[in-house]
């Protein structure tokens, strides 16, 4: 690491109010994509917030949402904002996120109605009183993360550092988690993993197994690296459009409809990979990469054995950026009828 700081000091775990606020309208509202899991907080927040007459926020959510599917750009959005009630930017707004809420009025419309609701329900009230329960969850997956470091095990990786990093646990977000990175173009970023539950138990989420927790870290920690140099180098990635074709109807299943997500996606998934491999064993490598093959990522043995390039060349490649137009040169000698059979 370029410091003597540690990576695990800039690892903060815990609930966070912006996205608590969020699920809670989004589950007044019906959204289905939540977790699948039995959750008794589900039932609280239910029980706290139906006290209150109907809410404008949660109409609004219903509206926007009705004809699209799951969006990770409506959690993303409440990371640019402070805590609620205020709820006011904190940085700019990107446009993406204007655009996944039809346009920078319509946000603004909806952050003025998610004020109100906050004011309206005491949701700030609600959030203190469900503290018992966020600690209980943060203690458990500290418990369960005791003697890894994700964030100094993908820095190694990378051979660059990120300002920070945050796990933020949500009892009802959908299953697994989602990566956003917060900050200036190409970075250095503020790097979040959503957590949602991979099971409940008598009505209590639960995050793990071990080993598939620290893939899903690892694998949302990426993006921030990863990312931005897809986007950079992106030139060299379109002419190779055509390797989507074979792969088209598997990665619609999964929500990957254009090239540069699924060729993105093929790199986080062959690094997280490499990162099982050398801290959870060869067996857990080879065993991911089986298992993202099959979920239709073909491509992703051949960009993992040329990571294992960089991985045996640190003194010739001491980051990854140094190393990123070889690792994509890789899809010009990929043939996708080969691969196909």
């Amino acid at each position: 690491m370029a410091s003597g700081v540690r990576a695990e000091q800039r690892l903060h775990i815990g609930a966070d109010p912006r996205i608590e606020l969020l699920i809670a309208v989004q589950l007044l509202s019906q959204y289905r994509y939540l977790t699948p899991y039995r959750v008794d907080y589900a039932d609280d927040l239910v029980a706290h917030f139906s006290r209150y007459p109907p809410q404008q926020a949660v109409a609004f959510f219903r509206s926007l949402s009705l004809d699209t599917g799951w969006s990770d750009v409506y959690p993303t959005a409440m990371l640019y904002l402070s805590d609620p009630p205020v709820l006011e930017p904190t940085q700019p707004i990107p446009p993406h996120i204007y655009r996944a809420f039809r346009g920078e009025e319509n946000f603004t419309r909806f952050i003025y109605a998610l004020r109100s609701f906050a004011r309206q329900t005491q949701f700030n009230h609600f959030f203190s009183r469900s503290q018992k329960l966020y600690k209980l969850l943060e203690a458990r997956l500290r418990e369960e993360l005791a003697g890894a470091d994700p964030t100094g095990e993908v820095e190694a990786y990378f051979g660059t550092r990120q300002i920070s990093y945050h796990l933020i646990l949500s009892p009802l977000l959908h299953h697994g988690g989602f990566g956003p990175h917060i900050g200036r173009h190409r970075g250095p970023y503020d790097v979040y993993t959503l957590l949602g539950p991979t099971d409940a138990t008598r009505g209590l989420p639960e995050y793990g197994p071990r080993d598939q927790l620290l893939q899903i870290i690892w694998h949302e920690f990426s993006h921030a690296f990863v990312n931005p140099l897809s986007e950079k180098y992106y030139p060299m990635l379109r002419p190779h459009a055509d390797l989507f074709a074979p792969l088209t109807e598997q990665m619609a299943t999964i929500g990957y409809t254009h090239w540069f997500d699924c060729a993105n996606e093929h790199l986080i998934r062959a690094i997280t990979a490499r990162l099982a491999h050398h801290h959870l064993g060869a067996e857990a490598g080879r065993r991911a990469l089986r298992e993202e093959s099959g979920r239709g990522f073909r491509y992703i043995h051949a960009i993992a054995h040329r990571l294992e390039s960089y991985e045996s060349q640190r003194d010739r490649y001491p980051t990854f950026a140094a190393f990123f137009p070889r690792l994509i040169a890789v899809f010009a000698e990929l043939d996708p009828e080969t691969l196909a059979h």
